[in-house]
């Protein structure tokens, strides 16, 4: 019977919460005010929903922050162990998700195994731990494809409840409707599941949803806690037992007997093994050398040795495998593995070896009663006892090598001719031996009371091992040089004389050694007096040997060339003559023959005059080159004549620079556009030298000669060309030094610049004697030296060394050199 109606929105922000409204069963309209009353009620409802809503949230939301507190309190105060953890949040999962049942399942990367239930009937509870781990298959299976939550609103209604019946009777014996699953993961790794369901059809919210994944959050922190406690609880415990292991070898060095019984033992404890042995393996044959758990008749046999090329657990440590896992020996029909299952009771079994540079030395076996694999760490955990095995038996190797080498060197040390002492850090007598009391003569009372380095240096001052010296000063004096290296001569009082070395160690003390060098000193002077009158007489039989070698030379290749220069000489001097004549001749022939030749036709007389022109320079070029070949005759003949002069007192500044000025005015003879800048670098006050002027004249022409050449030749396209002469006096004799700024001497040239007839001027320009002939002047003639230094396009540099006195080496002049 409604008439007039009347309705206002209960609304926040535009969002519709809901409606009020007022009607009549007549027709009259509701007033303004009427409508104005009615919103006003309106107001009221949303405020008072809105306090519900918020008071209801403060609620829910105080649960959730009292249950996420209860659940880290339980996780704080049952550090490692996660049974309790698991408990506390499957319980407030279920109550805060508003949950029938609760579930929390973990991980291993293959299986999920339960955790904690909560919720169902005991019977239930009884059967789910029955079944044991599970793939992640039926309502699991999104998980194994990276999903995080698996939320089913009514799980009857998928196709994993019609298609798998084995889901399907799970679900349906427990009623289950409702299904919501979240991911237990960090950085993508599953770690578990925890779920929650409901026996209505009943959708959980998004509240709920984010509640739930919080739980998973901290069950994540709760097993990466309890991970991280359980790895650090087991590294405390394993480098704990390796300290102990290590502990006992340093505490019985050489012995192996405890090292093997500890190593055992820790690996026994660590990795939960029931029975095992140590075995050595001599490459036949292992041998146990320490048991644990077995029993005495089998650790006799295991004692005694077995071979071990076919045991299915030895045989690949031989083929050099890093360990021997069998799961269960009782599969194995090898005869020796039954007797120990049958006898021992044991079924998986690890065998580690001892390993050194490759080498099987032996093996660690360790055993379990049940079938269960050793994981990753304990296996780890047993090589590193393997090298710790190993390392124990190289101590006791080593330490029986350095007894060994410790006795044979006390014999050698006993039995040295030189007398040895040390003293220790603490500068006391450590060790002696025989020879060192023989030479000194020290009692024995004194040496066996281990005397202090200053009570040892008194005892020798006392007993005039020094002389007469004031004992305390010299104490003192000698205490002073203990940390430094020095050796020593004296003569004792018996007339020996004694070498003393004395040597610091690095690490405190020194060492001191005597010998007795008195027939050595005395052998090794008659070597020396020996040896030095060798070498004189080998020193001298060279220098003769050389002299003569070179004067064969010298005097075969001056007769060659004084024989070949006079043959040559006459039929060059009628070409020289002939030569000039035939030129007289020709111009007396030009002047008669005018007349007539200026008669003849133009063509025809400077034809004739061409003719006469041409005969006339050929003429003049043989005029030339015969004075060219004249002078190197001349040359020829001066080389086999040798010196020619009488030796005298001689100013060797003024000779040089007399030389000097001769060179200088010889090329400008010769070329008058020559131009060079002359340095002179004399040593005023030189005393006089004896030589042959004459010679060493001509040999500093050579030189000075050859500088001219090569610096101007070098000079050509620009620069200045000079020449540097040098004198200075030594101890002994008289240096002069040629230097030159010109093209140099290639090194592979050097060797052949002083033989005869060897140039490096183009040809026409040098004879290749003038080296040759100063070489002999200055080396042989003079007993001094002349050496070259070069550096290609830069310089040239010839040093002369003359001796005050004539050398044995030194050719004086003779009759026959003049001839």
């Amino acid at each position: 019977g409604i008439r007039s109606w009347l309705a206002v929105a209960l609304q926040k922000d535009g969002v519709l919460l809901g409606v009020i409204n007022a009607h009549r069963h007549t027709v009259r309209p509701f007033t303004g005010k009427q409508i104005a009353l009615l919103q006003n009620f309106a107001a009221q409802a949303v405020i008072a929903m809105e306090n519900a809503r918020l008071l209801t949230e403060t609620g829910e939301a105080l649960e959730q922050q009292t249950a996420t507190a209860e659940v880290l309190q339980v996780i704080n105060s049952s550090p490692g162990d996660l049974a309790p953890v698991f408990a506390a949040m499957v319980e407030r999962a279920a109550r805060l998700c508003e949950a029938d049942e609760a579930a929390l399942r973990t991980f291993d990367g293959e299986l999920l195994h339960l955790g904690s239930v909560h919720g169902s009937k005991p019977e239930v509870v009884e059967r789910l731990w029955q079944l044991g781990p599970t793939r992640l298959f039926g309502l699991y299976e999104a998980f194994a494809r990276g999903e995080t939550i698996v939320h089913f609103a009514d799980v009857r209604e998928t196709d994993i409840f019609r298609d798998d019946p084995v889901v399907r009777e799970r679900l349906e014996i427990r009623g289950i409707r409702s299904w919501l699953a979240v991911a237990l993961q960090k950085e993508g790794v599953l770690f578990g599941v925890i779920n929650v369901h409901r026996h209505a059809v009943r959708p959980f919210t998004g509240k709920q949803i984010a509640l739930l994944q919080n739980f998973a959050a901290q069950a994540v922190i709760a097993m990466e806690n309890a991970r991280l406690l359980t790895e650090t609880r087991e590294a405390l415990e394993q480098q704990t037992a390796t300290a102990e292991v290590l502990q006992v070898i340093n505490s019985s060095p050489g012995d192996l007997a405890p090292v093997f019984d500890a190593i055992l033992e820790k690996a026994h404890s660590l990795c939960g093994v029931a029975k095992g042995s140590l075995e050595l393996y001599d490459g036949k044959n292992f041998r146990a050398v320490a048991t644990r758990g077995l029993a005495d008749s089998f650790a006799g046999e295991l004692r005694q040795g077995y071979p071990a090329s076919d045991n299915p657990a030895t045989r690949p440590l031989i083929e050099g495998q890093a360990f021997t896992h069998i799961l269960d020996r009782a599969r194995h029909k090898f005869p020796f593995t039954p007797r120990a299952v049958d006898a021992e009771g044991a079924h998986t079994l690890l065998c580690v070896p001892l390993r050194r540079d490759d080498k099987l030395l032996g093996m660690i076996a360790a055993a379990r009663l049940e079938v269960r694999p050793f994981t990753d760490k304990q296996i780890a955990l047993l090589q590193s006892f393997a090298a710790q095995a190993v390392v124990a038996m190289d101590n006791a190797r080593l330490l029986d090598e350095i007894r060994q080498r410790q006795a044979e060197l006390r014999v050698t040390f006993d039995n040295m001719g030189d007398g040895v002492a040390m003293f220790d850090g603490e500068l006391r007598l450590a060790a002696w031996n025989r020879n060192f009391q023989q030479i000194l003569g020290l009692p024995d009372e004194f040496i066996a009371g281990r005397p202090s380095a200053a009570e040892f240096i008194r005892h020798l001052a006392t007993h005039g091992e020094f002389g007469v010296v004031e004992v305390e000063a010299e104490v003192r004096r000698l205490t002073e040089t203990l940390g430094a290296q020095w050796s020593a001569e004296r003569t004792r009082p018996d007339g020996r004389v004694i070498e003393v070395r004395h040597n610091p160690v690095p690490d405190g003390g020194f060492v001191l050694i005597y010998s007795d060098i008195t027939e050595r000193q005395r052998a090794e002077a008659q070597i020396r007096a020996a040896r030095d009158a060798a070498e004189k007489a080998l020193r001298e039989l060279k220098m003769a040997q050389a002299s003569l070698i070179h004067a064969e030379k010298m005097a075969s290749l001056g007769q060659l060339t004084a024989g070949i220069a006079h043959e040559i000489k006459n039929p060059l001097n009628f070409v020289n003559n002939f030569a000039g004549l035939s030129v007289e001749l020709l111009d007396e022939l030009k002047e008669t023959t005018r007349p007539a030749l200026a008669l003849l036709g133009e063509e025809t007389r400077a034809e004739a005059e061409e003719i006469v022109a041409t005969l006339t320079g050929n003429l003049d070029k043989i005029a030339e080159h015969g004075r060219r070949a004249d002078g190197i005759v001349t040359s020829m003949l001066a080389h086999s004549r040798g010196g020619s002069g009488e030796r005298q007192k001689v100013d060797v500044n003024a000779l040089v620079d007399e030389a000097l000025n001769l060179a200088y005015h010889g090329a400008r003879a010769q070329d008058q556009s020559f131009n060079i800048a002359l340095e002179r670098d004399f040593t005023p006050a030189i005393a006089p030298i004896d030589l042959v002027p004459q010679d060493i004249t001509r040999a500093l022409l050579n030189l000075i000669g050859n500088g001219f050449y090569a610096a101007s030749r070098r000079h050509r396209e620009g620069g200045t060309p000079s020449v540097k002469v040098t004198t200075r006096d030594f101890d002994g004799g008289v240096e002069i030094r040629v230097r030159d700024n010109g093209t140099g001497i290639a090194p592979e040239l050097r060797d052949k610049l002083f033989q005869p007839f060897f140039t490096t001027k183009p040809t026409g320009e040098g004879t290749g004697l003038g080296l040759s002939i100063s070489y002999d002047i200055v080396t042989q003639q003079h007993g001094g030296t002349i050496e070259v230094d070069s550096a290609v396009g830069e310089f040239a540099e010839f040093t002369i060394r003359l001796p005050r006195r004539a050398t044995a080496g030194a050719r004086l002049p003779t009759g026959a050199d003049a001839g």
